[in-house]
C-alpha cells in the first residue's frame, strides 16, 4: 500500500506564553499533536481571510506613531465632558442590554448604571 505523503516544510514563530499553554491543554485534552492542530488552525485562518471581505476583517493589533500616540495620550488627559451624541448612544446601548438583552446582562454580570433620564428634554 502506498501512502501518500506531503512534503512538509518547518516555520519557526514567537508566540505568547498564555497561546502556547492553551495549545498544550488542547493537545494533551484531545491527543491531537501540536503540528496537525497548528496547521488546521492557520489553514481555516487563511481560508477564511479569502471568504470575508476585506472591509469585515479587524485587525488585532494597532499601529501607533510616536507623534498619534501623542495626541491620544492628551485627549486622554484633557478633562470635558463627552459629546452628548456619545453619552445618548451609551445609555441607548445600556437600555437595549436591560430590555432586549437580559439575558446577555445575566451572562456577562454587567454592572449597569441605574437608568437616568437627565439629559431628558423638559429638565
Amino acid at each position: 500500500m502506498m501512502s501518500y505523503e506531503r512534503k512538509q516544510v518547518q516555520i519557526s514563530a514567537f508566540i505568547a506564553e498564555e497561546t502556547k499553554a492553551a495549545l498544550d491543554r488542547y493537545v494533551e485534552a484531545t491527543g491531537l499533536k501540536k503540528n496537525r492542530v497548528i496547521e488546521e488552525a492557520l489553514q481555516r485562518h487563511l481560508a477564511a481571510i479569502d471568504e470575508i471581505p476585506a472591509q469585515y476583517i479587524i485587525e488585532t493589533d494597532v499601529v501607533v506613531t510616536p507623534e498619534g500616540w501623542q495626541t491620544i495620550w492628551e485627549m486622554i488627559e484633557t478633562e470635558r465632558e463627552p459629546e452628548p451624541k456619545l453619552v445618548q448612544g451609551w445609555k441607548d446601548y445600556y437600555e437595549f442590554v436591560r430590555t432586549d438583552g437580559k439575558s446577555l446582562e445575566d451572562k456577562l454580570d454587567l454592572d449597569l448604571p441605574a437608568a437616568e433620564d437627565e439629559c431628558a428634554d423638559g429638565d
